[in-house]
């Protein structure tokens, strides 16, 4: 991953009590970034796109505009 690029991140979403994978929930999972281990803010791609309910449960792609790019190391959370 580079620097002052747009990106995209992968974020696994599941139950904490069953262990099952969270499908159809994108509208309530939100992704936060910090930059060099800086204040953890929400990420401006605030609904995620589920990637495939079937093939890959729990799995949402954000996107992460340039602007939440600058920095190294680049650490995201659920």
């Amino acid at each position: 991953m580079f620097k002052n690029v747009a990106a995209k991140f992968i974020v696994f979403a599941f139950d904490a009590t069953t262990n099952v994978p969270k499908t159809g929930d994108a509208a309530n999972i939100t992704a936060y970034v910090s930059k060099d281990y800086g204040t953890v803010t929400v990420l401006a791609d605030t609904t995620g796109t589920e990637m495939d309910a079937t093939n890959a449960p729990g799995y949402y792609l954000f996107d992460a505009a340039q602007g939440e790019r600058p920095a190294a190391p680049v650490a995201l959370f659920q």
